[in-house]
């Protein structure tokens, strides 16, 4: 079959069963519970298979929804809902990226019966490229907040009782100037923004990025403020939570997401990760 333009695939589609098959996708771990996504873009999609000869897809599979992968606040792993006849949870890991051929793939059709709404769509995309999109904050910032003061561990720990409610923590670290700091006295200044979602429930989404925002407070001043009575290390100028809806695109270019799963980073040798 000759490929085109007028492709039926789309970054988002699901592979079907037989695709899943023929191609050799079945997931390692849960073969029976298999799906597969199309991660290549649109304009990649349909350029000609001589230039453009390999499609990216992410073996995953149906999951139950846990919160805290939702969002694309995790860049390891992505939970996301796929809407339809019949709707499902679907987990998807970074690692599991594979190229097929545009061609084999051009001999199925993509399944029908459920696809992403857009603002999951989205989601997807963000979260495809956020293994991209890295902005290093200071080696000794991240030191400072992981390894001296076990701060990063508090703020996992506040945020994921409140699971997809609460979109992610933003950074802004010395106002976005990137200054070198040394020694305890010499801190950095950190704003924190807790962002939740705004819908469908937004009192709840609230409430839990304030219960968030005001245990990482407290964690802050119990350990870096309290024992001298003058902030050591960071200084955290405000923690508080902020509605999806009312966060402007200059805010946003100047927070950086700060990623729970910082708090293995020590143990990997990986970059860290940030804003998309």
């Amino acid at each position: 079959m000759e490929w085109n333009r007028e492709t039926p695939w789309r970054q988002g589609f699901l592979l079907s069963d037989a695709a899943i098959d023929a191609l050799g996708l079945r997931h390692a771990a849960s073969p029976d519970k298999t799906i597969v996504v199309v991660a290549t873009h649109d304009c990649d999609l349909a350029q000609d298979p001589q230039f453009e000869p390999v499609v990216e897809v992410v073996v995953g599979c149906l999951t139950v929804k846990d919160g805290n992968c939702t969002h694309a606040k995790n860049a390891r792993k992505l939970h996301v809902e796929f809407a339809g006849e019949a709707p499902f949870w679907a987990e998807f890991e970074a690692t599991a990226k594979v190229g097929i051929d545009k061609l084999r793939l051009n001999e199925y059709l993509p399944r029908s019966e459920v696809r992403l709404r857009s603002e999951d769509h989205a989601v997807l995309q963000m979260w495809l490229a956020s293994r991209y999109r890295r902005s290093a904050f200071a080696d000794e910032f991240e030191r400072r907040l992981t390894k001296e003061t076990k701060l990063a561990e508090k703020i996992a720990k506040a945020v994921k009782p409140h699971g997809e409610l609460i979109i992610g923590v933003f950074f802004d670290v010395d106002e976005g100037v990137e200054v070198t700091r040394n020694g305890p006295d010499d801190t950095y200044v950190l704003d924190i923004t807790i962002l939740h979602q705004a819908a469908p429930d937004f009192v709840a989404a609230e409430s839990a990025a304030r219960a968030a925002a005001d245990a990482i407070g407290k964690a802050f001043k119990e350990k870096l403020l309290a024992p001298s009575k003058q902030w050591q290390q960071i200084e955290l100028r405000f923690c508080e939570p902020m509605s999806e809806s009312v966060l402007t695109y200059e805010m946003f270019k100047q927070l950086k997401r700060w990623r729970l799963e910082h708090i293995s980073l020590a143990a990997e040798p990986q970059q860290p990760v940030l804003a998309e």
